[in-house]
């Protein structure tokens, strides 16, 4: 089955670090876009589905009304009966306890919070809207509504924070007691207010962090599945397996990228525009490619490593060179057949994972 991606571009106000594609809320035109996705969906013809993600973007910027009806499109449109994941990202600031209840009786199975920090300083020098107290309250409000798995993100190497914060950080959030954990670290993405304002990332401190983490959630009793995420119970993200695992997804929506059909395509940015060019019954793709035997091969081991589970080793035939240089290294290490990042590996995954290519 088929792995849905739904982009919802609109935020209450950019963060600092933010470069995805996002827009101010404006109720009208998230109407419109709205009906949009469902024009777009139509050349998917009820396609069954497997798990669903939700993701902008701030999703819980959409009001009630206009959340409901998104839920109602993906069910008129998509064959959902054999569904194993529904997840919704949420705002702290927007995640009101009418919203939360809308996504439990529809039977959304996951939301996943944008914390990033419970420092309310650390929160100001990112731009985030809301407060720890703020999260804590939306957070204790979903669990009381019902939700069994929730996700939390968090963002370490953010200036000022201290080694000594990133670990009160972990242990406020551990202490709740989540489903599952995501951690990223700062980056300085091209045009955004961090890259304007010529911010830079101290690396040494941040590999500091990412090991100490991986330290204390281990000891947590969480599963380091992936690169990013750790989850406790099983409680993997299945959407984001199927990326990871060179799946077939539909992605609706501006900006928007599938993986359908041996196609990979992305959609326009601007949200006016796509939403202009469905209301006209014109294509909303910005760019496609066709994905060979040898390129899916080589994508299916890039994304692969990033799992701790691995990648067969029949996939590396053609790079044994490269394999054996970082199994020497330590970094990489074979397993059940499989070929695996080590501990020490992740940290310094991406020049690994880039010279597969």
């Amino acid at each position: 089955m088929t792995g849905l991606y739904i982009h919802i571009p609109f935020c209450k106000r950019k963060c600092f670090y933010c470069d995805f594609i996002s827009f101010n809320y404006d109720e009208l035109k998230a109407d419109d876009y709205i009906k949009a996705l469902f024009k777009e969906s139509r050349k998917y013809k009820k396609e069954k589905i497997s798990t669903v993600y939700i993701g902008g973007g701030t999703p819980s910027m959409l009001s009630a009304d206009q959340l409901q009806a998104l839920i109602d499109g993906i069910k008129k449109h998509f064959d959902i009966t054999e569904i194993e994941e529904f997840t919704v990202e949420l705002n702290p600031e927007s995640a009101t306890g009418k919203k939360l209840k809308i996504l439990y009786d529809n039977k959304i199975s996951r939301i996943s919070f944008g914390l990033q920090s419970s420092n309310d300083e650390e929160l100001k020098i990112l731009g985030r809207l809301h407060t720890y107290n703020e999260f804590l309250n939306a957070y204790s409000a979903a669990r009381n509504t019902g939700f069994d798995n929730i996700s939390t993100d968090l963002m370490y190497g953010i200036e000022t924070q201290s080694a000594e914060s990133w670990h009160k950080t972990l242990d406020t959030v551990l202490k709740l007691n989540p489903d599952h954990i995501s951690l990223y670290p700062l980056t300085i993405e091209k045009y955004t207010p961090f890259y304007n304002q010529n911010k830079k990332v101290d690396y040494d401190l941040q590999g500091i962090m990412y090991n100490a983490a991986c330290e204390k959630l281990k000891d947590s009793g969480f599963t380091h599945y992936e690169i990013s995420n750790w989850a406790k119970d099983g409680k993997f993200s299945k959407h984001n397996i199927l990326y990871w695992k060179n799946k077939e997804y539909i992605g609706l929506g501006a900006s928007a990228s599938s993986y359908y059909k041996r196609q990979r395509y992305k959609n326009i940015l601007n949200a006016d525009i796509y939403i202009k060019n469905l209301q006209c019954a014109q294509s909303c793709v910005l760019e496609s490619e066709n994905i060979d035997d040898s390129l899916y091969k080589t994508e299916t081991i890039m994304l692969g490593l990033r799992l701790s589970e691995g990648v067969d080793l029949s996939l590396f035939n053609h790079k044994q060179q490269t394999l054996y240089k970082y199994l020497k290294q330590d970094l990489l290490v074979i397993r059940d057949g499989k070929v695996c990042l080590t501990e020490k590996g992740f940290w310094v995954s991406n020049s690994i994972i880039s010279d597969f290519m």
